[in-house]
């Protein structure tokens, strides 16, 4: 993978995933809006705002960080969100180009290094999201939107249906423009073989831009300690850690219409610390991991393992005992982290 490269060539005879242990699809969308501060909305008025410019410049999507698993599987660290989206916006407008007529030889060569090649998928998202991803947005096979079992399913189902919607009476030059705008878009990577300088770029990166959740920091921070200081155990350790983050992530995807997750982190806090005065968790784990072992080890093990019984309760509760019970709703004092 070339580190500064365009969006078909970094797709093209490769695989991304996105970790279990990654956040699933987050970017919001409104319907029927082409002008609107939601993700979605932005990508599409982004894009449309490109091409009427007529620049002679590509279109930039930027950084990508990648973990290289081999010659052509990567699991991306940083990217998920617009690369998901990109995959989101390009079946649709093949959806829509297919429908005014047969693919070019061109266009289906574009539509295997983009999209699909036999059955091989060029993105896969997070496992529990990834066969509705395949059947209703990559495949089409999938017309129904009932019991979808996640948010992040219910947002992955709203960008394609307002990208299909946006794209209904749109004409071919329109469909052909978009489609070169983001196959050419330039972009850069960073694949990285070692999980743990993945990891630190992770830190590095987002403390330098838009910052992510406190719980994702905290996250890295584990996994960054782990990978350092882990010896013997720390494959298994890693690989512990990865699983009660996919947990915590699955019962984010369920809950996050109500509860915010750096509330959820605040409150496994106080109640693991015995104190209603504990906050600004990234500074009190930081301290904590500064200590000598094998006390910080323990306290990863021991604090994710409350984090994710905590989510875990919350899910059930919110998910199916919220009906005989009153509104829980996140409480904004409790975000002095």
């Amino acid at each position: 993978m070339e580190t500064s490269t365009t969006i078909k060539k970094m797709l093209a005879n490769n695989q991304i995933v996105v970790p279990a242990y990654q956040r699933a699809y987050s970017w919001d969308t409104e319907p029927g809006k082409e002008n609107s501060p939601k993700q979605v909305n932005t990508f599409l008025s982004d894009l449309a705002d490109y091409i009427q410019s007529a620049t002679t410049y590509p279109y930039y999507f930027g950084h990508f960080l990648f973990e290289e698993k081999s010659d052509d599987k990567y699991a991306v660290i940083d990217g998920q969100q617009r690369l998901t989206t990109i995959a989101i916006f390009l079946s649709a407008l093949f959806r829509r180009l297919k429908r005014i007529r047969p693919l070019s030889e061109t266009e289906q060569v574009a539509f295997e290094d983009l999209i699909k090649r036999k059955s091989t998928y060029r993105l896969e998202t997070v496992d529990y999201d990834n066969l509705f991803f395949k059947d209703y947005v990559i495949d089409q096979t999938r017309i129904a939107k009932t019991g979808l079992a996640t948010e992040s399913e219910k947002r992955i189902a709203a960008a394609f249906d307002f990208f299909v919607a946006q794209f209904e009476n749109k004409e071919e030059a329109y469909l052909l423009k978009m489609l070169d705008a983001v196959q050419n878009a330039s972009c850069t990577t960073h694949p990285i073989k070692n999980e743990s300088e993945a990891v630190q770029m992770f830190i590095f990166q987002n403390n330098r831009g838009k910052r992510p959740s406190h719980l994702e920091i905290i996250k890295a921070q584990f996994m960054f300690y782990i990978h350092l200081h882990g010896g013997q155990e720390k494959e298994a350790l890693i690989k512990e850690i990865k699983e009660r983050f996919e947990k915590i992530y699955q019962s984010i995807s369920s809950i996050e219409y109500r509860m915010r997750e750096d509330d959820v982190l605040v409150y496994t806090q106080r109640v693991y610390f015995n104190s209603l005065l504990e906050g600004k968790a990234v500074e009190k784990i930081n301290k904590l991991l500064s200590e000598p072992q094998p006390k910080p080890i323990l306290f990863i093990k021991s604090f994710t393992l409350s984090l994710a019984e905590t989510f875990a309760h919350l899910k059930t509760f919110l998910r199916e005992d919220e009906r005989e019970h009153f509104d829980v709703w996140s409480c904004p004092e409790f975000v002095d982290i």
